[in-house]
């Protein structure tokens, strides 16, 4: 069994003593090793056939710096729960085979998992239909609307989606999203209207 696979099984309270040997939180990425574990995971659902958004702080970071954002600490990724909850076995295997550490949490709809490779987390998770016009997470709601097509935005040579439009997506997320606040405190750069609550 490789490392990699042997630190995915690891139990919760196990993994807790180990993980900031492969990722250290509120700290910012190397933006080299970010794109090098972005560019390889996005081959990867490529191969899968899985469309997927990049989200929250990595799409800000794009659609405002043209990079991931100096101090983010994670990429983010969001995936339809329709897709992501029936292939989650499928999508954990393969990016273990792929010599990332793979850490899922299974709950239905709101599933999640995090990729670590190169120093990076990815983070995943499942949106869902809420059936009254909204995307939602475990904690988060959106409006399908910015999922119905995304936006396009051009990252080393290759074309990833973020939801759209952008400029609305953010602004419903981070209110002033063209200030930087640097915080890992999300109670001081997500909007305060809190509509993207649940």
């Amino acid at each position: 069994m490789k490392q990699n696979e042997i630190i995915s099984l690891l139990s919760t309270e196990e993994w807790r003593k180990v993980r900031h040997n492969y990722h250290v939180p509120n700290k910012g990425m190397d933006r080299e090793a970010a794109s090098l574990a972005l560019l390889e995971v996005d081959d990867i659902f490529r191969e899968l056939g899985i469309k997927y958004f990049l989200s929250c702080g990595t799409a800000l970071g794009f659609y405002r710096d043209g990079d991931f954002i100096s101090w983010d600490d994670e990429i983010d990724i969001e995936i339809f729960s329709e897709v992501y909850v029936p292939r989650f076995e499928e999508i954990k295997e393969t990016f273990i085979s792929h010599g990332f550490i793979t850490r899922a949490t299974f709950r239905g709809k709101t599933s999640k998992m995090a990729f670590f490779k190169h120093g990076i987390k990815i983070a995943t998770s499942a949106l869902y239909d809420n059936g009254m016009g909204y995307r939602c997470d475990l904690q988060q709601k959106f409006p399908n609307k910015y999922y119905n097509n995304g936006e396009k935005f051009n990252f080393r040579g290759r074309d990833f989606i973020l939801p759209g439009p952008a400029e609305e997506y953010l602004t419903f997320y981070y209110g002033d999203w063209k200030t930087p606040i640097k915080s890992y405190n999300p109670n001081e750069y997500l909007n305060k209207n809190n509509n993207w609550r649940k």
